[in-house]
């Protein structure tokens, strides 16, 4: 009986922690999704831009970005949409990080990733 008790308020606490999360949580990790879907716009015109290119970088700057896009995590509350990878499970093994950690890794995709479309701006 005793332990029916606490598995009853272990399952309560993990149900309702899922779902908590305070407004300032929500509203990082919705800034964190829409950095995502910058990136993974910016992606996209890269890529084209990068094939059509003579550069003598092309080939490394396409395996950064490659490398990149494949590091790309689904944000919790949120669905990953990454054109060309349907079917591509992006969750991977959980990964434990703080709704400031993922907004920063966001943030730090979208800066790696403007440094490459400036690379290809000054050749």
């Amino acid at each position: 009986m005793r332990s029916s008790i606490i598995l009853l308020l272990l399952s309560f606490s993990l149900i309702s922690s899922c779902g908590s999360g305070s407004k300032e949580e929500k509203e990082l990790l919705a800034k964190a999704y829409e950095k995502q879907k910058e990136a993974i716009a910016l992606l996209g015109e890269l890529e084209v831009e990068l094939e059509a290119s003579i550069i003598q970088e092309k080939d490394s700057l396409l395996e950064v970005i490659e490398e990149l896009e494949e590091g790309i995590l689904e944000i919790p509350g949120y669905h990953l949409e990454l054109p060309g990878h349907e079917g591509h499970d992006h969750g991977h093994s959980r990964v434990e990080l703080s709704d400031k950690e993922i907004f920063n890794v966001q943030e730090d995709l979208l800066k790696q990733l403007r440094k490459i479309q400036n690379t290809l701006d000054n050749q």
